[in-house]
């Protein structure tokens, strides 16, 4: 059970590394797992060029990992060696493997610190906020995940899937998200209003095993919005998909984005997936 639980999470993190590094195309990702005695293990990476920060442990409060943990928030520098907002403990593995410019993001499933996705770059170069937008989307769609194998690991279902030694991966998961958004698209062009309402609930039976108690009440409009979100469509390419303009696709997002308290887009489809109303 316990290998099965191990194997489930390093699978989720592997896929949000790959994930992240494809649609930013930010030459090094990596993932620390916080320990029981709040030092960092450099555990998962993408893209290093040398063994300098492969496997490194990282001591409590060290660096950007460690200032990370502390404040519970994303910390960025476009200069590690000279950052005067982090302790400059293991600089030479950071000069011995090249990198510039890092920002770090802490992954949090059920209120604890469980590690921290790290973005880096091998250039003086100052990373943007579309990066830092899909570095913070990342994280938050792993918390997600690794949520998700929590929650089936605790219920009747998680014990019959760990002994049959299956368990849906991270690129299975992210799989059931993109067919859920799709399928939304799908009901949404449905004119006979029965047949809409059909997908619509199958829709609701894709989240319901992770639902959580809603306090906020979504429409349809706005999950449609959500779904296209999802799919990385710009408002243009919803408004598209759903047959209606522009700018009534950006008053959706508003709306959504003031009932979650959100600050982007992906804040807002992060938002739903963590309420259940999104897979």
């Amino acid at each position: 059970m316990e290998a099965q639980r191990v194997k489930d999470d390093e699978e989720a993190i592997r896929s949000a590394l790959t994930a992240l590094k494809t649609a930013t195309g930010i030459p090094v990702t990596m993932y620390g797992t916080l320990l029981a005695d709040n030092r960092i293990h450099i555990s998962q990476w993408i893209g290093l060029r040398t063994p300098a920060l492969q496997n490194l442990y990282l001591e409590p409060g060290a660096g950007v990992g460690g200032r990370v943990v502390t404040t519970r928030r994303a910390v960025g520098v476009s200069d590690y060696t000279r950052a005067n907002v982090i302790s400059h403990e293991h600089d030479r593995a950071i000069q011995d493997e090249g990198l510039h410019s890092i920002v770090a993001l802490p992954v949090i499933v059920q209120r604890e610190i469980r590690g921290v996705l790290y973005a880096g770059v091998h250039s003086p170069v100052r990373l943007g906020d579309k990066v830092i937008e899909e570095v913070t989307m990342t994280a938050r769609s792993l918390e997600q995940d690794l949520a998700v194998n929590s929650a089936l690991r605790r219920t009747e279902g998680g014990k019959g899937a760990a002994k049959s030694g299956r368990m849906m991966n991270g690129a299975e998961w992210e799989q059931v998200r993109s067919t859920h958004s799709k399928l939304r698209m799908l009901a949404n062009r449905v004119e006979d209003e029965g047949l809409r309402k059909e997908l619509e609930a199958l829709c609701d039976q894709m989240v319901s095993p992770v639902r959580v108690k809603q306090s906020t009440k979504l429409s349809a409009r706005e999950l449609d919005v959500l779904s296209c979100v999802a799919l990385g469509h710009t408002n243009v390419e919803a408004a598209e998909e759903m047959g209606i303009g522009a700018e009534t696709v950006k008053s959706y997002l508003r709306s959504v984005m003031r009932k979650l308290g959100a600050h982007t887009r992906y804040e807002a489809v992060n938002a739903a997936r963590r309420i259940g109303a999104l897979p």
